[in-house]
């Protein structure tokens, strides 16, 4: 069953002119440890490139707060849900601390779709939650 829906769309020169003011420390406060790695993988390789998949995590943990209803407070923090991609290139929400709890306590799991183009990233979240099973009435 859906619980719910998010979705969320940045301009990205906006990124982009919060790491000229902050540097790095900027994408620290948005990224968790493993999605930093990649980031400054990409960084390093094309600034654009590393600009882009910044851009498509904020987006991202922007409609996950959405649809899990929360927005951004307890126990949704910035870093507290990481977007990393299967090997298929799926990208995955991956939950730690408070979050991962709630998430499991209300038996949610959550479908993620990023893209982003020239000026904008996107982002499409839905939660869902697993149905219980139902007991059977016996007479």
């Amino acid at each position: 069953m859906i619980y719910g829906i998010g979705t969320d769309m940045i301009l990205i020169t906006r990124l982009k002119a919060a790491l000229e003011r902050h540097g790095d420390r900027f994408a620290e406060k948005i990224l968790g440890p493993d999605e930093m790695k990649r980031y400054l993988h990409r960084k390093s390789k094309v600034e654009l490139r590393g600009l882009r998949y910044l851009a498509t995590r904020f987006a991202a943990k922007e409609a996950f707060s959405k649809a899990l209803g929360l927005g951004m407070r307890m126990p949704m923090t910035w870093r507290s849900m990481q977007l990393l991609n299967a090997a298929s290139g799926k990208p995955e929400a991956f939950c730690s601390g408070k979050l991962k709890a709630h998430m499991e306590e209300l038996g949610l799991k959550a479908q993620v779709s990023v893209t982003d183009e020239a000026e904008y990233a996107l982002a499409f979240v839905v939660i869902e939650q697993m149905e219980e099973a139902t007991e059977t009435i016996t007479d």
